[in-house]
Parts: structure tokens; C-alpha cells; sequence
């Protein structure tokens, strides 16, 4: 049970953001961090340098999970946020006139290594007098300081000229001497006591900015490259990249993909994951107010037990759909999110908040919960378009226009059918109907039916966030709008099916066996 005089948060399923919960817990972040998730095991694999997430995935999370993670012993972590060094990046090389791409890519990439290098630095330099003398030499600072923002301001003054490029000094320094022996001397001590650096990623992305583009690329190439020479002698880069963007980095701005993104971990969440979290910060919360539910035993392994005990007797087996019938309780509320924690844990907030104002907190089951989600599911609907705004400017305005009162079941041109209206929205000569189709898929508006149960009425959909490369889809393929954007955009539902918007895997099959 937890003994704090306070609660984690006001409501039992956490806040909203990674940020939010750290401002509010600091140093008790770890005692309410989920710490079961393959991906907190996945990302610290000696080869895993490359981390992709959309937004609400849990990238921010798992950045201060590596600040008390215990796989990689007597492990420092350094946190880098990146919005001041892209901002700042982005001003000095938007005055440089580069006539290739790579070379943008080259030149960021020598930055990107010399800022982990000074930030390396300064993490052990009170630990070797040596270290500090030899840092002094070469840059006239005894201790530099750790905060990375102030490390890359320090290279910018002194290595970005004015018209944008980098300066002749930059690749004299990692070529002199007192730069190689302060290496040796760091690695001989990060041998014993590891290093991860962790640089989490950029908000929003405008994918027309060339120079945004190529900071990235130089991210992903020069934590590529630290991989391959140090990460067996203790320095783990993890750069976290948003899957907004990444795959127009991929297609686009790395000159060697199979060079350079190698075994990326891709921030999917599995319904047990989901479920294992959101249940184990339920738990918490009821231990908390002293539940009987909270002091029980659970096998956080035995995701048949997290269910009967941690899921059903709160949230029922079923609820009743917005039409009258009655669906399972988990594969309904999850379908109506992407399968982000930050979806679920909006989604299942709403509900506590709905129970409490009625009296029935925590028996969820006898409120309507149907209803508390077609109200709710709008704000993630308009968190995924917000996230794109940059990448396809209008993007909310593009899709209202274009799927407002479409049909929930329909044929692959129908796409292109709806696609002209949105021609206004789309910034000057950009419009194409490929274009929509492409915006829709990627944002997971539109799937593809993968297989349809008439005898269930269940029809389950592939979608592009789910999958590593892009979802086709062709003029004959049946297609579906994702139910967390029914209420958006007031789609019509005639036809009596249940979408699952899942992917083909055994997790799922267990999800929507009714014999758990």
C-alpha cells in the first residue's frame, strides 16, 4: 500500500503525459512507473539505438525509465531534449546554401557526435583529474556543464559560422590529440561504469523543411555509428524518433537505409502491455484508498488473471454498444484508441471521472461506458491530426471535408470519390487523390478488412501504424474508418458490424476469446 500522504493523481489511471507525471511525482516517478513492458527490455539491447513511437506511445517514459533502470548495472544516463538544438540548427544551416542533401547530413552528423562526446565529458570529469585536464585543454572549461542544451549552445558559438556552415575548428578538435587521449581516458572509465544517452524526440515535424529532415537523419546516422564502435565498451545511444516522420527520413533523407537503420524498436503496443498497465496503475490507486483489490495478489504474468481480477469485476465483461449490443469490455474500449497508452489511459480516465459524478466509483460497469467513449474519443481523434498538422498542413479541415457522414464499410475508390472535395484545404498545387489516400492511411483514418465473420459480425482491419512499411490499398479492397474517429467525423453506421482494428497476431486472438 502506498503510505504518502497524497495520491499519485486525481484520477486512478495516471495523467496524460510523461511530462505531467514527473512534474507531480519526481523522485516517487519510479514507484508509479509500469516496469513490465518488453519494450523497457527491448530498448536497452546493446544493439538497439533506434526507438520509433508515435506520439503518446510512452518514448518520453521510457527516457526516464533509463535514469532508474537496473539491466545495465551502475549505468549514468544523460537526457537530451532536442527542441533547442533543432530550433537552433534550423536557423544557423537555414543560411547555408548546400547543394546536396547528404552534405546537409555529413556536416549535423560531426555535431551530433561532438555534442554526446562533451556531454560524455562532462558526466565523468569529476571522476579522473586527467579527464579534467584534458577537457580544459581542449575547450578551456574545467567541468562542462551536463545540461545538453547549454553543451550545443556552446557548440554553436563556437563552431557554426554565420552563413550556417561549420567551421574548420569543429574537425580540428576531434583530430587533436588532448580530444583522443580525454576519449580513452572516458572509455576506460564507462568500461565500469556504463553510459546510456538518451535524446528524446522532436514534438511535431514539418517534413517540407529539408534542414528538420536532415538534423534527424544526422541523429539516427551518428548513434548508428556509436553503436557499431562503443556500445560494447559501455556507451549506449538511444535516439527516439517520432513515427510521424520516420518514414520520410527513411524514404528520403538517409543516404544508406540498410546501413544505417538496423532493427529499429517500434513502440507497438500489445493488447497485454495495454492492459498490464492500465491495470497495474488501477491497482495502485485502490491500494492506495485501501480496496480490497488493491491488497490482492496478482500475477502481472498471467494475463488471464490480470482480467478476471484487475479488469472484469470493474469495468464488466461486456458492455452494451451504442446501438444495444452487447460487446466484450476490453477489445471495445481498446478499439476505439491506436493502441497508445496515452489513449487508454484518456479513455479510462473519462470513465473514472464519469463513475465518480454518478456514485459508482470503481464499479465502471454500471455506468454507460459506450457513452463516456463516443465523448471522449473525439480529443484522440484531434490529438492525431494535431500531430500531423505539419507534415500535411489543413490536415483536420482535409479530412472533415472529405469523410464527414461517410459510411463505416466501403470500397478502396471511394476514397478517391471523397478526396476532391478536400482540394481547397490542401495548400497551393499540393492536392492529388494518391495524396489522400496516402494521408488517410497514414494517420489510420482508413484500414484494410483483413477478414470479416459473418456469423460474429466482427470484422477485423489491418492499419498502417501497426505495420513496419506503408499500408497499399487498392480501388476493389474493402476498407474501414477506425472507430476512434466515428464521432469526429459522424460516420454513418448502417451496416451491423464490429470493427477490430487490430493486427494478425495470437495477442489479439486471446483478447477476443469470450472464455478468458
Amino acid at each position: 500500500m502506498n503510505t504518502s500522504s497524497q495520491p499519485y493523481f486525481e484520477y486512478p489511471f495516471g495523467a496524460e503525459s510523461c511530462e505531467h507525471e514527473y512534474a507531480v511525482l519526481q523522485d516517487r516517478y519510479r514507484e508509479f512507473f509500469y516496469d513490465l513492458s518488453r519494450f523497457n527490455q527491448e530498448a536497452l539491447e546493446q544493439d538497439t539505438y533506434l526507438i520509433v513511437g508515435r506520439r503518446g506511445s510512452g518514448k518520453t517514459s521510457l527516457t526516464r525509465y533509463f535514469e532508474f533502470q537496473d539491466k545495465i548495472p551502475r549505468a549514468h544516463c544523460i537526457l537530451v531534449d532536442v527542441s533547442d538544438i533543432y530550433n537552433t540548427l534550423n536557423r544557423y544551416l537555414g543560411n547555408q546554401a548546400y547543394l546536396n542533401p547528404d552534405l546537409v547530413v555529413g556536416d549535423v552528423r560531426k555535431i551530433w557526435d561532438l555534442l554526446f562526446w562533451l556531454l560524455i565529458f562532462g558526466e565523468y570529469c569529476e571522476q579522473d583529474e586527467s579527464l579534467a585536464d584534458q577537457i580544459y585543454k581542449l575547450i578551456g572549461i574545467h567541468q562542462p556543464c551536463k545540461e545538453a542544451g547549454e553543451v550545443f549552445q556552446y557548440i554553436a558559438r563556437n563552431y557554426l559560422d554565420e552563413k550556417g556552415g561549420i567551421t574548420d575548428e569543429l574537425m580540428q578538435l576531434q583530430n587533436n590529440p588532448e580530444f583522443q587521449t580525454a576519449r580513452i581516458t572516458v572509455l576506460r572509465i564507462i568500461l565500469n561504469e556504463p553510459v546510456i544517452v538518451a535524446v528524446d524526440t522532436f514534438e511535431r515535424y514539418d517534413r517540407e523543411n529539408e534542414i528538420m529532415m536532415s538534423i534527424t537523419a544526422a541523429l539516427i546516422q551518428s548513434a548508428s555509428d556509436f553503436n557499431i564502435r562503443y556500445a560494447r565498451q559501455g556507451i549506449h545511444i538511444k535516439a527516439f524518433i517520432s513515427s510521424e516522420i520516420f518514414p520520410y527520413i527513411k524514404e528520403g533523407n538517409i543516404p544508406n537505409t540498410t546501413k544505417f537503420i538496423r532493427n529499429p524498436v517500434y513502440m507497438n503496443w500489445r493488447p497485454k502491455d495495454l492492459v498490464r498497465l492500465i491495470t497495474w496503475r488501477f491497482k495502485k490507486s485502490l491500494a492506495f484508498e485501501g480496496h480490497a483489490a488493491g491488497m490482492m495478489r496478482v500475477d502481472w504474468e498471467n494475463f488471464k488473471e490480470v482480467r478476471t481480477r484487475m479488469w472484469n469485476p470493474f469495468f464488466g465483461e461486456e458492455v452494451i454498444n451504442l446501438r444495444g449490443k452487447p460487446e466484450q469490455s476490453l477489445p471495445y474500449i481498446l478499439r476505439h484508441t491506436q493502441m497508445r497508452p496515452r489513449q487508454l489511459v484518456v479513455l479510462c480516465n473519462a470513465i473514472a471521472r464519469e463513475a465518480r459524478n454518478a456514485g459508482k466509483y470503481p464499479n465502471f460497469r454500471e455506468i454507460s461506458i459506450a457513452q463516456v467513449i463516443a465523448n471522449a474519443e473525439t480529443d484522440l481523434a484531434d490529438e492525431v491530426l494535431n500531430s500531423y498538422n505539419r507534415i500535411y498542413p489543413g490536415v483536420a479541415d482535409i479530412t472533415q471535408e472529405a469523410l464527414a457522414h461517410a459510411p463505416a464499410i466501403f470500397k478502396g475508390n471511394y476514397i478517391d470519390e471523397v478526396a476532391k472535395r478536400s482540394k481547397r484545404f490542401w495548400p497551393t498545387n499540393s492536392y492529388t487523390a494518391a495524396g489522400f489516400r496516402k494521408l488517410v492511411a497514414e494517420l489510420g483514418i482508413v484500414g484494410r478488412v483483413r477478414k470479416k465473420d459473418e456469423r460474429t459480425g466482427i470484422i477485423e482491419a489491418d492499419f498502417e501504424y501497426f505495420l513496419k512499411d506503408r499500408l497499399v490499398i487498392s480501388d476493389s479492397d474493402e476498407c474501414v474508418i477506425h472507430p476512434m474517429f466515428y464521432t469526429k467525423l459522424q460516420i454513418v453506421r448502417d451496416l451491423p458490424y464490429i470493427i477490430y482494428p487490430f493486427p494478425d497476431h495470437p495477442d489479439y486472438e486471446e483478447l477476443q476469446s469470450s472464455h478468458l
